[in-house]
């Protein structure tokens, strides 16, 4: 029996005729349960509906990270935690974990951004691009640093902002241009 069909979130997609939030808390009989690692999803065109016992995908639990934030791409969903982050694969009517990518999860929401052809994101180890087949370092061409990784954590840890809460990452679509700014506002941009 439902109990509940509702759930607070810290993040959301809309995928496939369906939304997925992550980082949820779930009501319960006297006050909400927090699952910081687990995510939902919705019946197909109910949009806002939750069923506490039914679309609950748990990629890995307990480890200790929480999910930071959901995107979609290719019959993707991107599951960004602080330090992993997780491919699944949501095209069949069974959803799957493709792939785990370990020290390429990010600290916070506006460190991701959908372009037209990808999701692009960057954390303290590097700036990073999924075409919806492959992941890619963006400071690297051909094995080789294009950016030394010295310059690169100073560019974004500078001033003092060690959890990196002010920088930030958008995408010019016209120029088919990513930006990547950091607490003193100096930009790095990537075409």
């Amino acid at each position: 029996m439902t109990k509940h069909i509702d759930a607070k979130f810290k993040t959301a997609v809309v995928h496939g005729r369906r939304t997925y939030i992550g980082n949820v808390r779930q009501p319960s009989s006297s006050s909400g349960t927090n699952y910081p690692d687990r995510m939902l999803k919705s019946q197909v065109n109910k949009f806002d509906i939750f069923p506490d016992k039914m679309g609950s995908i748990d990629v890995t639990i307990n480890d200790g990270e929480s999910i930071v934030k959901l995107e979609a791409y290719a019959d993707r969903i991107l599951q960004f935690k602080e330090k992993t982050m997780y491919i699944i694969n949501v095209s069949e009517s069974l959803d799957f974990l493709e792939d785990t990518h370990e020290n390429k999860g990010c600290s916070f929401r506006y460190h991701v951004t959908k372009t037209d052809f990808g999701v692009a994101w960057f954390n303290a180890f590097g700036v990073y691009f999924y075409d919806g087949q492959k992941v890619v370092n963006l400071l690297e061409k051909k094995g080789e640093r294009l950016i030394n990784e010295a310059d690169w954590e100073t560019f974004i840890t500078d001033s003092g902002d060690t959890d990196m809460s002010e920088a930030h990452i958008g995408y010019i679509p016209k120029k088919r241009q990513l930006l990547i700014k950091n607490e003193n506002k100096d930009v790095f941009i990537y075409d």
